[in-house]
């Protein structure tokens, strides 16, 4: 019973993604969460040799990093919060998406904290009248990445197993675009 922030979850994680890599040779973006799970995917890949495989870090543009993400046909690609917005990657450019976890605020957050106060002085639940929409909205947002237009397909893989085995699961599925 493992966590999504585990060093086995991510050993698991990065055999699926290398055996993409290698079977499918498509371009692959991996939206993670934090900085932790990028380093810990690259810690195990770096291992691997494997190449075309790139990491979002603190000091290299995300102008650059897409640059060589979309030099080689079968690239893979770590990126945290800026890459589950603002980026147009239509047709081939992006057909494999791999969601790792869902894309809950840090509760720990002021401003988060914040919220939750306020929806708790409201009388309502902050988890599912706040968090729960949050996540959702961000999740499409990501999902957006694959699917830029009416001609676009691809394959979009979330990880995080909260999505079967918690209540909310269902309800985050069933808001989902088709």
């Amino acid at each position: 019973n493992e966590t999504i922030d585990s060093i086995n979850f991510v050993k698991k994680i990065s055999e699926i993604i290398i055996d993409i890599k290698q079977k499918i040779k498509k371009r692959t973006l991996i939206l993670c969460t934090s900085y932790k799970q990028i380093n810990l995917f690259k810690d195990l890949l770096d291992k691997k040799n494997k190449k075309n495989i790139f990491y979002q870090n603190n000091y290299t543009s995300k102008q650059n990093l897409l640059k060589k993400y979309l030099s080689y046909s079968d690239s893979v690609l770590f990126g945290t919060n800026t890459f589950w917005e603002g980026i147009d990657l239509p047709n081939d450019y992006l057909e494999v998406l791999i969601i790792l976890k869902l894309p809950f605020s840090n509760p720990n957050s002021p401003i988060v904290n914040a919220k939750i106060d306020y929806y708790n002085m409201k009388n309502l639940e902050p988890f599912y009248d706040y968090q729960i929409p949050e996540t959702i909205l961000k999740l499409k947002q990501g999902i957006g990445r694959l699917i830029r237009n009416d001609n676009d397909a691809g394959v979009c893989i979330i990880t995080d197993p909260r999505m079967i085995i918690k209540n909310y699961g269902r309800f985050i599925i069933d808001s989902l675009p088709v």
